[in-house]
């Protein structure tokens, strides 16, 4: 076993030891068993102090399944040390067991389900404290959109029961749409008292027309930076805590990242649910239930309501769209603009290279098999869109939604993450500069 796996490793035990917020005796005896278990010196214990939950998981993938179900079973031992499992220890138990233990499920037809993961994103210390199952989709999917209408308030019920909040998009939309529209606009004005008038009525339209693709893209991707998988199929996300990052140091700032377990729906969503709070149940010990009123008309400010709520009523940010220019025939310099709403442009010049490589990746993006440039194009192509990456950042430090409009590595291919409205290429309508029109890039045809 590597030294980044005994880390990994004194990690996990740490966050379950710290679950409940109490060090009982037992479970400081059974952490030096463990150590002793996996040869962790006091160093390794140390380290695990600067990774998060999620890195630590996603180290212990590398392990075979049979070293994963064993450690798995010295995790369970630890978090029934008190024997009590806590709401926090089983939802840490719910992570362990999807990452590491179903990750290597198979269908019948013997092909892989798509794989549950772990990601975080920095947030405050009180970020997303309540249970969450959010459903998510990068693309509207409408068999999966079908089947949560017809089993909403079933799945409402079921996961609140077991002390969980369910969370699909449409159906929260529709809760504001049925208030009293002076009502939602009076109660956004008094939480946000400096809107103007024009501006509160913008963040109502955005609260009463966002799409869970929206909320995937501009709340979860580019607002709490969750690093979701860009085409995520249909998933649940789940909130499994914070996980805070040194938990324990005398100097440095302490961070905190809200940690989520996203799990593809690989069969029928109430099967999925069912499933999960089916081992919920079985390791917990002591259970806790919401109750939320149902009462209509309510505009609910708490928890995930609270976090959506606060990012509409920020300031709506503006991403330009990108132009490729192509090779000015006057300079000879080949060159990117970021277009923004009020005409304004802002230009970056590449390396003949750079550009192509740029364009490349974009192009293939929207219009090829591939999704994306493959990383066999050039074996010498990473330092470039490195480099060119740096450009954008340092040119253009204040860019909206910087990251949709780097290249990056999914899989065998580099891909760009911006929506393809956003992206066009200027041509000549003559044979002169004068006359020039942006093309979108799923329409371009080089000549």
């Amino acid at each position: 076993m590597t030294k980044k796996q005994r880390t990994a490793i004194a990690r996990i035990i740490s966050e379950m030891i710290k679950a409940d917020n109490i060090i009982e005796e037992s479970e400081i005896k059974d952490m030096k068993h463990l150590m002793s278990e996996y040869s962790i010196a006091h160093q390794e214990m140390s380290d695990a102090r600067k990774i998060r939950f999620s890195d630590a998981v996603n180290t212990l993938k590398e392990l075979s399944i049979k070293e994963r179900k064993a450690f798995f079973d010295h995790i369970y031992s630890i978090a029934l040390s008190d024997n009590i499992c806590v709401p926090r220890e089983a939802l840490l138990l719910i992570a362990l067991q999807y990452s590491l233990i179903e990750n290597d499920r198979k269908a019948e037809d013997g092909k892989p389900f798509p794989k549950p993961y772990l990601i975080s994103c920095p947030t405050g210390e009180a970020s997303f404290n309540d249970q969450y199952m959010v459903y998510l989709e990068s693309s509207y999917d409408e068999e999966r959109n079908g089947e949560l209408n017809q089993h909403f308030r079933l799945l409402v019920t079921i996961t609140r029961l077991c002390g969980f909040n369910f969370i699909y998009i449409p159906k929260m939309v529709e809760e504001f749409r049925s208030m009293n529209e002076q009502y939602v606009k009076d109660v956004i004005s008094y939480m946000a008292p400096n809107l103007e008038d024009a501006f509160i009525q913008q963040v109502y339209d955005r609260l009463c027309n966002m799409t869970t693709v929206d909320f995937f893209r501009n709340v979860l991707y580019e607002r709490l930076q969750v690093k979701a998988l860009h085409n995520t199929p249909p998933s649940l996300l789940i909130n499994i805590g914070t996980s805070v990052v040194p938990y324990c140091s005398a100097g440095g700032s302490i961070q905190y990242y809200t940690e989520f377990l996203c799990i593809p729906i690989s069969s029928s969503i109430l099967t999925l649910v069912d499933d999960i709070l089916g081992f919920y149940q079985s390791k917990v010990s002591i259970r806790q239930s919401i109750t939320i009123s149902d009462s209509k008309g309510q505009f609910k400010y708490f928890g995930f309501y609270k976090a959506l709520f606060d990012f509409l009523v920020a300031p709506p940010p503006v991403a330009p769209d990108l132009v490729f220019l192509g090779q000015n025939m006057k300079t000879g310099r080949y060159q990117v603009a970021f277009k923004f709403d009020d005409g304004n442009e802002k230009r970056l010049t590449f390396t003949p290279r750079e550009y192509d490589i740029y364009f490349q990746v974009t192009i293939k993006s929207y219009k090829s098999r591939t999704k994306g440039l493959p990383v066999i194009y050039d074996k010498h192509i990473k330092p470039t869109i490195a480099h060119l990456k740096s450009k954008i950042s340092s040119e253009i430090p204040d860019l909206t939604y910087s990251n949709q409009y780097k290249p990056e590595r999914e899989g065998n291919a580099y891909i760009l993450r911006l929506d393809k409205s956003k992206v066009f290429v200027r041509v000549s309508k003559s044979n002169c500069d004068c006359e020039c029109e942006d093309i979108p890039i799923v329409k371009y045809v080089k000549k």
